[in-house]
This record gives structure tokens, C-alpha cells and sequence, in this order.
């Protein structure tokens, strides 16, 4: 990736593929999440060391094997580390309100003990996309935070046998009804419910995201896809999910957009656009593809006053995995007004 820095808002982002002499040698605090993927590790494989207070939040898991395999990647993290790591247990990740109100929490209080805002590092591999929109969300409004440095690796997706069918594959990686969260700290100012438009982050999930997006009716949509990558994703299977777009596409309230993984830069500049463009409406952006470009729309919603953001909630998530393709992408985010203090 080239490297890219831009302001959004009163927010400074900084794009580029991650190196040791890239990051800070001090944080507050450095996070990552204990996950079923193997990629989970990867990102903690090239981080240099570095003076900060490390933790490995845990979710609750529905099963055995999925709760062994966090325990495995919890073990596997610490071998990477000299640093000690504290386990911070979550409830499920579908249980999001009790989980915000303690991420919140442990926010205020490691910014109350500092004494001053924060430098986080947070790896969002395999964090969901309403936790990392949340985080970024009450971070920055709060004055929690004067810099967060978030990291991600990217992985290589195959789809998953329907267990339905028995033959059809799925990229869902969930099962049941989706339903929305709106992402508190990231609601659109002003309010216009009788003249919404839509910005779509798109990943490979298209026979679930189309019904989704038809919910909201919108009057307009702009429809944001990430290029198509043959070492992240099966081009075949993508483009037979891809069909089933063709008629929201097709319509004349449509535009289209492509962007790389990890262009976050260029996918917020596309919603701060939309957003101008359609000011009389309110927009709601709907993170439902890549955890990157979910970062983008948060970043965007920060930035313009008639945005909101929304994630799909599933019933349940299969623990499919998901390898690293050994490229980790790296943001930092900075509150452009916050004089920087002595270390």
C-alpha cells in the first residue's frame, strides 16, 4: 500500500502497510482479540516490542470447540510476547450493549488514570465491526483518546458449505435473520426520516446484503465494493454472488464504487462526498463488507453532520477460518487539536 495522510474533520488518518519503525514505541494500552481464525496471531508476529499495558479481550463463545480454540489463540499470543498480557472476558459479541458499557468503561478509567487522553494500539483482525466502530466512536467523542494506531491483517476468505443444501457454499459467515445496531456516538446530527439515502460497504455476503438494503428504501444509494483480490477470495464463487446485485445496481438512484482493502482513506472520501452531495438527506452507511472499510464510514461519520452508521446483527456466527495472507495494514488515526504531550 502507499502510504496516504489526509484530515477528516478534525481527525488526522495515516494509511500504510505496517512496519516496526511506523508505530510508537509507547501506548497506554495495546489490545487484540482471541478469535477461532488463525490469522488471529498474525499481526502480534510483526509488532516490535513496545512499553504499553497489553490485553486480549475474549467473547463468549456458544460452544466447546470454539471456546478451546480462543484458549489456544490466547496461548499462542502470549508466546509472542514478552509483555504481560491481561484477559479481559467478554459476553458474546451479540450481547453488544453489555459489552460497550465495559469497553467504555475500561476507556474512562485508563484515560482518568493517565490523566490525560490516550495513545491506544488496537488490532481489529478479527474484532466485529460494530465493536471497532464503537471504539472509535466513544474514543473521539469522549476526548478519550489523542491517537489510536489501529492494525489489521489481512486474510484469505473461502466460502462455507450451506448446511442447508448441502451443496451451495455461503459466504454469510453467520446464520439466521439479520438485524440492525445502530452505532451509539455515530448517529447522524440532523435527523431527516422521511429522506434517507444509503452508503453500502459491500464484501462478498451479497445474498443476505441485498434483502438488508432493501429494508431501508432508500432514495438514493451509493454502493461501495472492494476490488476483487484472487489471493484474499475465490473470483468464481464472488462473482456468482455478485449477480444476485444486478437489479439494485441497474437502478437509477445507484452509483458505483470500487475500492482496495485497504484504501479507508479513499472509502471515507467517497461518503464525505455522498453525504455533501445528498445534505438534505439524512445517509445511513451500512458497515456490512470488510472490517477496513467499515473504519472508513466511522471515520466519515465522525467528519460529516448527516451521517449515521448501522451493522448487521446475525442470530448466530460460524466459526469458519480465516487465514492471513501475510499483508498487515496499518491506521493511525489522530485528534488533529490535541497538543501532543511529553512522553
Amino acid at each position: 500500500m502507499i502510504e496516504q495522510s489526509d484530515s477528516l474533520g478534525s481527525l488526522g488518518l495515516r494509511q500504510r502497510d505496517l512496519q516496526p519503525d511506523s508505530l510508537r514505541p509507547r501506548y497506554d494500552v495495546c489490545i487484540t482479540v482471541a478469535s477461532w481464525e488463525s490469522r488471529a496471531t498474525r499481526a502480534f508476529e510483526v509488532l516490535p516490542p513496545l512499553q504499553a499495558r497489553w490485553e486480549v479481550w475474549r467473547f463468549a463463545s456458544a460452544d466447546e470447540d470454539s471456546r478451546t480454540a480462543k484458549l489456544r489463540c490466547f496461548e499462542a499470543l502470549k508466546s509472542l510476547r514478552t509483555e504481560a498480557l491481561e484477559r479481559v472476558e467478554l459476553a458474546s459479541s451479540l450481547n453488544y450493549e453489555r459489552n460497550f458499557a465495559l469497553i467504555e468503561s475500561r476507556l474512562r478509567k485508563a484515560r482518568i488514570v493517565a490523566g490525560r487522553p490516550l495513545d491506544v494500539l488496537l488490532d481489529v483482525t478479527c474484532l466485529p465491526k460494530k465493536y471497532i466502530l464503537f471504539f472509535l466512536g466513544s474514543a473521539v467523542r469522549n476526548e478519550f483518546i489523542r491517537s489510536i494506531d489501529f492494525v489489521y491483517a489481512e486474510g484469505a476468505y473461502s466460502p462455507l458449505p450451506d448446511e442447508e443444501s448441502h451443496a451451495a457454499l455461503t459466504w454469510t459467515g453467520s446464520e439466521g435473520e439479520w438485524s440492525s445496531v445502530l452505532v451509539p456516538y455515530l448517529e447522524a446530527e440532523n435527523y431527516i426520516p422521511d429522506a434517507r439515502a444509503l452508503v453500502v460497504a459491500l464484501g462478498a455476503e451479497i445474498s443476505a446484503s441485498v434483502p438488508f438494503i432493501e429494508r431501508f428504501e432508500p432514495m438514493q444509494i451509493a454502493l461501495i465494493s472492494v476490488d476483487d483480490d484472487a489471493q484474499r477470495i475465490n473470483l468464481e464463487s464472488v462473482e456468482h454472488e455478485r449477480r444476485l446485485l444486478r437489479d439494485l445496481e441497474d437502478l437509477p438512484i445507484t452509483e458505483l464504487h470500487t475500492a482496495d482493502l485497504a484504501d479507508v482513506l479513499g472509502v471515507a472520501r467517497i461518503c464525505q462526498a455522498f453525504c455533501i452531495r445528498h445534505r438534505d438527506k439524512a445517509v445511513t452507511a451500512l458497515a456490512i463488507g470488510s472490517k477496513t472499510h467499515a473504519l472508513a464510514l466511522g471515520l466519515a461519520a465522525l467528519s460529516v453532520a448527516n451521517l449515521e452508521v448501522v451493522c448487521r446483527l446475525p442470530s448466530r456466527y460460524l466459526s469458519g477460518d480465516v487465514v492471513a495472507t501475510g499483508r498487515v495494514f496499518h491506521y493511525t488515526v489522530e485528534d488533529r487539536f490535541e497538543p501532543r504531550f511529553p512522553d
